[in-house]
């Protein structure tokens, strides 16, 4: 078999730094706050477009940006294409909600997308797929050459529970609060290639991974790696996963900039030992389980320390690294509102905890998005 396995990957190189991102937004009944198949028509008005995609369910619609140099100008792209696309809905009685999960409706109510690559995965992963009614943010980051992804890639693992941390907007899951503030990532990482990915000594490790998965029918091609980070060869990026849609512009304006900022500064790092990926994990499960209320083990020093904590002495660390002011100033800028009020799943919660039912939360979590206004 080693004899037929496929070991070059090109990577098409990137300008170092520039940015792109998905969203996966839910399209949503503005009377019942449920999921609707919606997604179908907003395809039938726009035709094929690159920033406007379909998902694996027909009620999801996906909002990717073009190439950018800041955060800012890739947020006012994916405000335009918002716009557009809650523009078209509203005729339906429609709408875009931005959450993990949504609140109530269930993945066995989901219409599987008209696409044979979707019938593949659905064929090959069965109920797992199925289960796959998720939506997060995925921030791409371009790179110069495939070592150079490596090496940003592995400096980020210790850092990847952080940005699920900030980003945790998934507390329900079919009508019952789950108790976890990113229960998104718990079906996520059920995936055959999904969870964290893994350190690589190189491009050619890396090739060698992906190589031996397509030999030996694990995955199509690398689009079919779902791991929480990964090269994205195509691209030329290195594509940040793991974090939930965001409860807000503002809060997805501070997660893409943190995302970016701590991929340039880990492409231009010198090599740090390895952390330990039980500690990554651990980590992790206590993002999943508190967001930003979690305390986590400082992945270099090992004491216990408040995430916004270690967040706020790492946005001093970055910008002794050179980072733009700009970029850390919108991280920054959410600090205090992050202290004060936790992250999307508190809002979630608290919310509810003043609504008198479910469809009553879509409703507010529509209101406050800030996408709307």
């Amino acid at each position: 078999m080693s004899d037929q396995m496929p070991t070059d990957i090109p990577f098409q190189h990137s300008s170092t730094g520039t940015l792109g991102v998905e969203m996966e937004w839910m399209t949503v009944d503005q009377g019942s706050g449920a999921q609707i198949p919606a997604a179908p028509f907003v395809f039938e008005v726009t035709g094929s477009s690159a920033r406007i995609k379909p998902e694996l369910f027909t009620s999801t619609v996906e909002i990717n940006t073009d190439i950018h140099h800041t955060t800012a100008a890739a947020i006012d792209q994916l405000q335009a294409l918002y716009n557009q696309v809650s523009d078209m809905l509203a005729g339906r009685q429609a709408a875009l909600l931005s959450t993990g999960t949504h609140p109530f409706s269930h993945w066995r109510d989901q219409q599987i997308s008209d696409d044979p690559r979707y019938g593949r995965l659905l064929d090959r992963l069965q109920w797992m797929a199925r289960r796959f009614n998720i939506f997060g943010i995925h921030v791409h980051v371009g790179m110069p050459d495939g070592d150079s992804c490596i090496h940003a890639m592995n400096h980020l693992l210790p850092v990847l529970p952080v940005f699920l941390a900030i980003s945790a907007n998934s507390p329900f899951w079919h009508g019952e609060d789950t108790g976890l503030s990113a229960s998104r990532i718990k079906i996520f990482e059920g995936l055959s290639q999904g969870g964290m990915p893994f350190y690589f000594e190189n491009w050619r490790d890396f090739e060698h991974c992906a190589g031996r998965l397509q030999a030996t029918g694990s995955i199509d091609s690398v689009r079919d790696i779902w791991w929480e980070m990964r090269p994205h060869p195509d691209f030329g990026t290195l594509e940040v996963r793991i974090g939930d849609m965001p409860a807000c512009r503002d809060d997805a304006a501070a997660y893409i900039a943190y995302v970016r900022a701590e991929a340039m500064a880990a492409l231009h790092a010198d090599a740090i030992p390895r952390i330990h990926p039980s500690l990554i994990r651990e980590n992790r499960w206590r993002a999943c389980r508190f967001g930003m209320r979690a305390t986590i083990i400082d992945p270099f020093t090992e004491e216990l320390i408040p995430v916004l904590d270690w967040l706020e002495k790492r946005l001093e660390r970055l910008d002794q690294c050179g980072i733009d002011r700009s970029e850390l100033a919108l991280v920054a800028g959410r600090m205090d509102c992050w202290r004060s009020h936790g992250g999307g799943d508190a809002i979630q919660r608290h919310l509810f905890s003043r609504q008198s039912s479910l469809p009553d939360l879509v409703r507010a979590i529509r209101l406050q998005d800030g996408w709307n206004s």
